[in-house]
């Protein structure tokens, strides 16, 4: 599997590696086995190498005659067809969530910055009760020199 983005591959190889992992669940014994593989399998001989880079790594299915009987046929050669669809969906979906959980964690850093701040009205008071105000860095370098 092959993806453009550098989070892409990184979000791919996980779910990838998690896919394999949840066959081995109770409701999935049916499925086809599947094994991923960061090296290509050894049965596309003859391929050029170019064809057969992939930074993802290469999903493998065993396809058995009970997959493929009567009516399943149909739905294992959509399923099939389809992967890099799927996979591609459900990494752009993580992203996403990942992207939304980020600023919605900034957001909140924000506000924590912002509550944090001093008040206008209780600046500090000199001896001889005459407020200063704060300068920043910017501030206080530009009114140095005047």
């Amino acid at each position: 599997m092959r993806f453009n983005d550098s989070i892409d591959i990184v979000l791919a190889t996980s779910f990838l590696q998690e896919f394999v992992e949840a066959r081995r669940t109770a409701g999935l014994n049916h499925t086809p086995p599947c094994s991923w593989s960061l090296t290509s399998p050894l049965e596309p001989k003859g391929v050029s190498a170019d064809a057969l880079s992939a930074n993802a790594g290469f999903v493998t299915f065993v396809i058995f005659p009970r997959h493929v009987e009567g009516q399943k046929l149909d739905r294992t050669v959509w399923n099939l067809s389809t992967f890099y669809a799927y996979v591609n969906y459900h990494v752009k979906c993580s992203e996403g969530f990942m992207h939304t959980r980020m600023r919605r964690r900034v957001e909140s850093l924000i506000q924590a910055l912002d509550r944090a701040k001093p008040d206008l009205e209780n600046s500090k008071k000199t001896s001889y009760n005459k407020s200063f105000k704060r300068l920043g860095l910017k501030d206080s370098r530009t009114n140095s020199f005047s």
